[in-house]
């Protein structure tokens, strides 16, 4: 099994030609929008536990690309707390994910994913108001300043994290 290659240009393995370049994951204006009608969800529900498909109006688009927030950290899969098992369609907001829907923190612009896994992140960092800069998008961040506990993913004992910082619930 061949390793991601770090190159500008092209790589393919020699003995079943699967390209070995990572590709650059870009936190977009359309992502962004996604992340707050789901913050808007868990706060609507009053629960960090939404099924995409029965509990948010998603557009095709949103709900195709929406696991994207994953590499960014601002979501993680959901995991039953009894079972321990996944939850199919299931997904939660992480503390990360309310901090910067909130405008607190910044992130990182772009990250460098290959098979599934973050190899590299980007040197530019930006906010929210910096990703939906568009005039057209009204978003006004007191109007999520609704108090509400997250899970914070750091207290928690059933994540384990990998060495490109993913966490998955136990």
């Amino acid at each position: 099994m061949q390793n991601f290659v770090k190159s500008k240009e092209p790589a393919f393995c020699p003995c079943c030609g699967v390209k070995l370049n990572g590709r650059w994951e870009n936190l977009s204006k359309g992502l962004v929008k996604s992340l707050i009608k789901f913050r808007q969800g868990v706060l609507d529900k009053n629960e960090n536990s939404i099924h995409l498909q029965t509990d948010l109006l998603l557009s095709k688009n949103e709900y195709n690309n929406f696991q994207k927030l994953r590499y960014h950290g601002l979501i993680a899969h959901y995991r039953n707390p009894v079972t321990k098992e996944p939850v199919s369609g299931y997904w939660l907001l992480t503390r990360r994910g309310n901090q910067f829907a909130k405008g607190d923190i910044h992130i990182p612009k772009k990250v460098m994913i290959f098979r599934n896994k973050i190899f590299e992140r980007s040197d530019e960092y930006v906010s929210i108001e910096e990703v939906m800069k568009d005039p057209n998008f009204n978003y006004w961040p007191s109007k999520f300043d609704t108090h509400f506990v997250f899970l914070d993913i750091h207290d928690v004992d059933d994540i384990t994290f990998d060495l490109n910082g993913q966490g998955k619930l136990f």
